[in-house]
């Protein structure tokens, strides 16, 4: 018995589709660690075999994002070694069915946690001050980066344009 990866192999036309995918998450991998987490997983490619890369997204703002991040991205795929003379972006809706997420799990980052902190220091009220201080001791031990929200990368795209 043969092995099924054998089979796709031997098969010219499964064999190019299974190129052309492993070609597409490689480009994925290096695009996903270009963008902003929060974005990154609202981003798929839909075509990278043409001069100019195709890309999906899951809603209008994430295309946006992505347009108005389009030259950062060239520069940093060039760098990378993946050649392409633009970047097209598609809004393609999922089936509601699995898929990405639009619900994210919002942590704090260490600026806040130490600002409730200090703030809590201030407060007379006891109760209130042991409640801010439980909340803050609830820091998520991520990166701020990688906890943003999209509204986050909006902020961030706009102070890097000044």
């Amino acid at each position: 018995m043969r092995p099924l990866r054998d089979i796709f192999t031997a098969e010219a036309a499964l064999a190019e589709l299974i190129d052309r995918r492993r070609h597409e998450l490689a480009l994925l991998q290096v695009l996903r660690g270009l963008l902003p987490p929060a974005l990154a997983s609202q981003v798929g490619v839909a075509d990278a075999t043409r001069p100019e890369l195709l890309l999906a997204t899951v809603s209008g703002a994430a295309a946006t994002l992505v347009r108005h991040r389009a030259p950062e991205v060239l520069e940093g795929l060039a760098r990378e070694g993946w050649k392409f003379t633009g970047i097209r972006v598609r809004v393609q809706a999922g089936s509601g069915s699995g898929g990405i997420s639009k619900v994210y799990a919002k942590r704090m980052d260490r600026r806040t946690a130490e600002a409730l902190r200090e703030g809590a220091d201030r407060i007379a009220d006891t109760a209130l001050a042991s409640a801010l201080r439980r909340l803050a001791d609830r820091e998520g031990n991520g990166s701020e980066r990688q906890d943003q929200t999209l509204e986050g990368v909006e902020k961030e795209h706009a102070r890097q344009k000044k």
